[in-house]
């Protein structure tokens, strides 16, 4: 079976790691400034599976993390998460963001209706475009690094 297999994610997936998930998912969103916590939007929930159903592979380094962290000491538990599994630790953060933000109410609270043709919303063109701002930046092409160049740190 390989990591990409949603078989492995539903044998993965537990109420066990569904709710530690959701405990630490709170401490990272909690709810605030009239937004929901990412629990009360079912992030170990609905949301979770949305996203394992996208990315599989998330599962195992997902219920690695979670087996790792402790929400009542989250700074330091996310901090050795990142320093000795960085695969564990960005699938948390990936699974929990991702799971709040492709939740509609969230999406709805924020004023984000989804990705849609410029032909369809054309207020959405920023001024930079119109004005030629960025051709210079268009004209210079691509610049970035590696990720596995990147040190971790």
């Amino acid at each position: 079976m390989n990591a990409s297999d949603p078989a492995l994610a539903a044998g993965v997936v537990d109420d066990v790691l569904r709710d530690r998930l959701r405990r630490f998912a709170d401490v990272l969103i909690p709810a605030a400034h009239g937004m929901p916590a990412a629990g009360e939007v079912g992030v170990a929930d609905g949301q979770l599976d949305k996203v394992l159903a996208v990315r599989p592979d998330l599962a195992e380094p997902l219920a690695r993390a979670v087996a790792d962290v402790d929400p009542a000491d989250h700074e330091t538990s996310l901090a050795r998460l990142r320093e000795s599994d960085a695969q564990a630790h960005d699938a948390l953060l990936l699974v929990v963001a991702g799971g709040y933000y492709i939740d509609p109410d969230v999406r709805r609270r924020i004023g984000y209706d989804g990705q849609q043709p410029v032909e369809v919303r054309p207020e959405i063109i920023p001024n930079y475009v119109e004005e030629g701002l960025i051709e210079p930046l268009l004209a210079r092409g691509p610049v970035y690094r590696p990720v596995d160049d990147v040190e971790r740190g």
